[in-house]
């Protein structure tokens, strides 16, 4: 799923009580574009007395990833914890130091969470310019929008089908390609598509190949394509 206003504001009501003692104010919250993060807590600061004072919270959530539900709720929990520690002016060694560390460890085994010490994608992922080959699933949104998963070649058969169940899915192709562009996208192991555009993906698929399987196997079709030949 993508995320909307609604989803996560309903999240961050929901684990406000659950987890946080209703005692964190609701923050303005905004949907980006993001490439470089799937969630961001912002906040300015000041000092009052000479004591820190922190206000004016935003949650910043990227609309260009497509996770599950339990993911985003995790992406969502994560932004909470920096709320927390700032809001109750609590000190930490760094952003993910000993403290949050800490809380989240808390969360996750009271409450059966995964949440992870980042939700970001990383400067050396979209830096990466080393030729490699991809299996890439490309799907078609109900709206217009375009998903790319790139997926482990050990999850292949498992994913041929799911990917194309995911909600507001219409069309899928597979595809191999081997432009470094799509080396940002880490590889994935579930039914999970990263959010792009025609006119983003289009140029990165010249010399990509058609995929197709058949049993067991999975094999390129021979058959020259344009890159425009490639989309579902």
């Amino acid at each position: 799923m993508v995320p909307d206003l609604i989803f996560v504001k309903q999240s961050f009501a929901h684990f406000n009580t659950l987890i946080f003692g209703s005692e964190l104010p609701e923050p303005k919250f905004a949907l980006t574009k993001a490439r470089s993060f799937r969630g961001k807590l912002v906040y300015r600061c000041k000092n009052v007395f000479g004591r820190k004072k922190c206000f004016d919270f935003e949650m910043r959530i990227s609309v260009l990833f497509n996770l599950e539900k339990e993911e985003w709720e995790d992406v969502v929990i994560h932004e909470m914890i920096h709320y927390y520690i700032a809001f109750k002016h609590l000190n930490d060694a760094s952003s993910h130091g000993p403290l949050f560390r800490k809380i989240m460890n808390h969360i996750n085994d009271r409450h059966q969470r995964n949440i992870t010490v980042s939700t970001k994608s990383t400067d050396a992922q979209r830096a990466d310019n080393h030729v490699r080959g991809h299996y890439l699933c490309l799907a078609k949104f109900n709206d217009g929008r375009l998903g790319v998963a790139p997926v482990a070649k050990t999850r292949l058969f498992d994913l041929w089908n799911a990917l194309g169940r995911i909600d507001g899915v219409v069309a899928t192709k597979w595809v191999g390609a081997i432009d470094p562009w799509f080396n940002r996208f880490p590889r994935v192991m579930k039914p999970k598509l990263y959010i792009s555009t025609v006119e983003e993906v289009l140029p990165h698929l010249k010399g990509a190949v058609t995929l197709e399987r058949d049993g067991f196997v999975i094999k390129a079709v021979s058959r020259r394509c344009s890159p425009d030949e490639l989309l579902p």
